[in-house]
């Protein structure tokens, strides 16, 4: 049998939440970050329980915990419409779709109205309220207002004999008479209201991709000058993936190599040569980001810095390791000694390295030249 409620729909809201940075680091939104987390996560486990117990509730108790799941799921609809603002058909009093599960119930088994029955959200707060015991009555909506009335309610009502069709309820007690009422309706219109409000999710999802959507065709019109140089372009860079709330790293180690001052002279000529591969690959880095494609932004600046050759010494790859971690964070010693270990392999083909006496960003940036051309040379032998 399918879900009555589509786990789809929570599912494609956080992906919407998830595939963008802009949520959680725009301060226009982020505010409202942990909101979404926490509904999508108590939505996604609620959703998993009201299908795993979509048959007609046995037990007073099993129909207690079927509404206070679906409480859950319907307060989490209305947090997301107060918050994002999309238009609920639901939410107009003056219109036939507030008016669509349980108004007849209300006229037939309340004595109401047309005029006085309570929209469906109303209905199901009035009905939420005696089932659950808060604490132990209500007087809270209109219609029992106008006679000052409390309700009172022992018990739900579940699997009732008399009816053909499964139904659900309350037993009702009030102060204004002696009187004792059942209120009796089918589960499947419980369910398909439940279903309706849910639904509504579809459309904070939709109000999240039109603030995303607006907000990158916001960055794609943004450009950089294209005279600028290449140190200044990659500043440019930067600055644009922070402003886009993106990993800037790769850009960094880029600049580094353009502004390292090296303690041994020996290396000038090929930083020089690597700095004219890092330019001519600047077009294109300008062009992904400001297409904010990140992806190929990184595939590009990998070229340059990540690449590694595909034969090396061995151990190769653990120093390297070692040199790039240990450098910046972790056992000091050893990736000085790692560094020594690399400079005396292929490296010293292309670099000199002396790494007891270097500052720990020159062995590093060295290390990447090394590997590059390497790698270049081992690529022009196939």
């Amino acid at each position: 049998m399918a879900d009555f409620l589509n786990p789809e729909i929570c599912k494609d809201f956080r992906n919407a939440i998830n595939l963008t940075p802009i949520f959680m680091h725009d301060k226009r939104y982020k505010s409202s970050f942990n909101l979404y987390c926490a509904i999508m996560d108590r939505v996604d486990d609620s959703i998993k329980y009201l299908n795993q117990h979509s048959e007609t509730p046995k037990t007073e108790t099993d129909f207690l915990i079927f509404i206070m799941y679906a409480c859950m799921v319907l307060d989490a609809i209305n947090e997301l419409q107060r918050n994002l603002k999309f238009k609920n058909k639901y939410a107009n009093s003056n219109d036939k779709d507030a008016y669509l599960y349980f108004k007849e119930i209300c006229m037939n088994q309340l004595e109401l109205s047309a005029d006085e029955s309570p929209t469906d959200e109303q209905f199901f707060r009035y009905f939420r309220s005696l089932s659950m015991a808060h604490p132990f009555e209500t007087n809270r909506v209109n219609f029992l207002q106008k006679n000052k009335e409390i309700q009172y309610s022992p018990w739900v009502i579940v699997n009732s004999s008399s009816s053909r069709i499964p139904i659900v309820g309350i037993r009702i007690y009030s102060n204004k008479n002696d009187s004792i009422k059942d209120l009796k309706f089918p589960f499947s219109i419980l369910k398909d209201y439940i279903q309706s409000r849910f639904e509504l999710m579809r459309l904070a999802t939709d109000s999240l991709n039109e603030i995303v959507n607006r907000q990158l065709n916001i960055w794609k019109s943004e450009k950089i000058p294209t005279n600028f140089s290449t140190l200044d372009t990659l500043i440019a860079i930067r600055n644009m993936l922070a402003k886009h709330f993106e990993q800037t790293y790769p850009i960094d180690d880029l600049i580094s190599c353009m502004t390292i001052e090296l303690s041994n002279t020996k290396n000038e000529d090929i930083l020089e040569n690597y700095r004219e591969v890092i330019s001519s690959k600047i077009p294109a880095i300008r062009s992904a980001v400001e297409n904010l494609d990140y992806e190929t932004m990184c595939e590009l600046t990998d070229s340059i810095y990540g690449i590694r050759p595909q034969k090396m010494h061995e151990q190769g790859n653990y120093q390297l390791e070692k040199i790039y971690t240990n450098l910046t964070h972790g056992d000091h010693i050893w990736g000085i000694e790692q560094a020594d270990a690399f400079s005396k392999e292929f490296a010293s083909k292309w670099v000199s390295i002396q790494a007891h006496t270097m500052p720990d960003d020159e062995i590093i940036i060295l290390t990447h030249i090394a590997c590059y051309y390497e790698a270049m040379k081992q690529s022009k032998l196939k």
